[in-house]
């Protein structure tokens, strides 16, 4: 069995961690790819280090530190673990000096971003309401919530409840 270079894991864990989404699942087609396809991890150890991660509470990115082990020992490990980080915080990092360097176009579109996030949830309930084909009464029943919610900002979990007693009563008398 060939062995895998410590080298190898942190650029296979920083290109995997570059060019995919969702945490440590994303890494794991290319793992298989890489090292349990071609026998240079036994698929067993495969299983054992993803089964632990999904097991233990925290990040679902455990694994690949097991998988850098068992390919090139505590040296393979961190390599997987820096491969895997080292993105998210060069990404992270940029990102934040970007927005300090845009704080002033923030400040211009930050009064504009209350009617824009507000048309944007009013289109997404029209959206959504349309195909249930609402009457007159309904329109304005769901306008006079809004605008109460809006104006004494309840608690949603109330909101809830009497939009559930007020729509059962509804389709009672209805």
């Amino acid at each position: 069995m060939d062995a895998v270079g410590v080298v190898e894991i942190f650029s296979m864990m920083l290109l995997s961690a570059l060019f995919s989404f969702g945490g440590g699942s994303g890494q794991i087609p290319v793992i298989q790819a890489r090292w349990v396809e071609p026998g240079l991890l036994a698929p067993e150890l495969f299983s054992f280090a993803l089964a632990i991660t999904y097991l233990a509470p925290g990040p679902r990115a455990g694994f690949i530190a097991g998988i850098g082990y068992y390919l090139a020992g505590l040296p393979g490990a961190v390599a997987a673990l820096l491969g895997l980080v080292l993105p998210t915080c060069l990404g992270a990092g940029g990102l934040s000096f970007a927005l300090d360097r845009m704080e002033r176009v923030v400040r211009l579109v930050q009064p504009s971003s209350a009617y824009i996030i507000g048309a944007l949830i009013a289109a997404a309930a029209w959206g959504t309401a349309v195909p249930l084909r609402l009457g007159v009464v309904e329109i304005a029943s769901a306008a006079a919530v809004a605008a109460l919610v809006a104006w004494r900002n309840p608690d949603p979990v109330w909101v809830v409840i009497v939009a559930i007693v007020v729509g059962s009563g509804w389709s009672v008398i209805a």
